[in-house]
């Protein structure tokens, strides 16, 4: 059963989710669909574009709270339940490497570890899948 705790550490992602940087990094990463190797490439390796620190921050933030998942801190289900946005996250990495194998390098284990465990997660990665491939 979640605890107080459970919930209040979940808000605080939340919350935290929606600062203006990080507001603009998710909607550009979310948005982002690559059309060449070339272009995914310079999103993982070139650190002066803002776009690449994009990557970088919304991937990590969501790694770590995955992480938080993973090693117990917060309820699994709970966490299933509110992380649909790293689900996709982890889903389109997945995805970008599938696409551009050589060029994409950033991937989420520490999200697919938790998908892998949820099945909660494993049911909204199937929509996210279905959804990326209709791209």
């Amino acid at each position: 059963m979640p605890t107080y705790h459970d919930a209040d550490l979940i808000l605080r992602l939340y919350d935290l989710r929606r600062e203006g940087v990080m507001r603009k990094a998710r909607e550009w990463f979310i948005g982002w669909h690559p059309t060449t190797a070339e272009e995914a490439k310079s999103m993982c390796s070139d650190t002066s574009k803002q776009e690449n620190a994009y990557v970088r921050q919304v991937t990590s933030f969501w790694e770590m709270a995955a992480s938080l998942a993973n090693a117990g801190t917060v309820d699994s289900d709970l966490y299933a339940k509110n992380s649909g946005e790293s689900v996709l996250l982890a889903t389109k990495c997945q995805w970008l490497k599938a696409k551009f194998p050589d060029a994409w390098t950033r991937l989420m284990p520490e999200t697919e570890t938790f998908i892998a465990s949820s099945a909660i997660a494993q049911k909204k990665a199937e929509f996210m899948k279905a959804r990326l491939a209709a791209k």
